[in-house]
């Protein structure tokens, strides 16, 4: 597979002020996945031909194999099971580095073998991937050493994608306190999670009418990403809260949830 020219490829980098090693078990081990990527994690062993599998739950896991391992250099997984048609297989590549006193970690995401879905498959996991390595950045300058809760929801809309995005983001939709509808890295905003205190929150990502990720200081660094999954105005809006803290994890989560419904229930009419 690794001769053949992949008919889609996607490649993606984070910089992060933690050392090699441990942005390298970050990647290579499931405890380390499961606080930063998919939430059940478990790696069979070291070297190539362990397999990887992780998922968000029992329907949604996936296996890859290892087949490239240069500890603190290069880690790619294979996903051969053909799942977007005969003959297809996905590939994964991490390499690190170190660039300008950081480790820089740089996801390559290949796609091999025809198939009429991977256009619409690579315009789907951009944007989460751009989250997930800000996510990796995060936890591994600020949360490592504690284990993630995470609290989801996943809600079917059918209505024009951007004008969900502009209720979602506005005072409106009972979340984002004082909201006007748009958001950009570096902004500090009011979320409404739960109580009648609002909590600071900070944007670390944003892709238009596709996904925001907010960091909650006064919520010990928690984690909110909100993606609306597809390209057209019939979609799933997923809410993914991590939370690095058990006890925080067990009050917030029916609260939370409410907030995360609060927002359909407030659509316009």
């Amino acid at each position: 597979m690794t001769e053949k020219k992949p008919e889609r490829t996607l490649e993606l980098h984070v910089d992060v002020d933690a050392p090699l090693e441990a942005a390298w078990k970050a990647i290579t081990e499931g405890q380390g996945i499961a606080n930063w990527f998919a939430p059940i994690a478990e790696v069979s062993g070291e070297g190539v031909g362990a397999t990887v599998t992780a998922g968000w739950s029992d329907e949604m896991m996936m296996s890859h194999t290892v087949a490239a391992w240069e500890p603190l250099k290069h880690l790619r997984l294979v996903d051969e099971s053909g799942w977007m048609g005969e003959g297809t297989s996905l590939a994964t590549d991490y390499h690190l580095s170190t660039e300008n006193g950081k480790t820089r970690v740089r996801l390559v995401q290949s796609a091999f073998g025809a198939s009429d879905g991977w256009d619409d498959l690579f315009d789907g996991i951009k944007t989460g991937w751009i989250y997930f390595l800000q996510n990796l950045r995060i936890y591994l300058e600020r949360l490592q050493g504690r284990t993630r809760r995470m609290i989801t929801e996943r809600i079917q809309v059918e209505m024009p994608r951007l004008n969900f995005w502009r209720h979602l983001l506005s005072d409106s939709g009972g979340l984002v306190v004082g909201g006007k509808g748009t958001a950009k890295v570096g902004d500090s905003i009011q979320l409404k999670l739960s109580g009648p205190a609002a909590v600071r929150a900070v944007v670390e990502m944003v892709v238009e009418g596709q996904g925001i990720g907010l960091r909650i200081p006064d919520l010990k660094d928690a984690l909110l990403f909100i993606e609306l999954e597809g390209k057209k105005d019939k979609f799933h809006v997923g809410y993914w809260f991590s939370v690095y803290d058990d006890a925080q994890a067990k009050a917030l989560e029916a609260p939370a949830k409410s907030a995360f419904k609060r927002i359909h229930e407030s659509l316009p009419k």
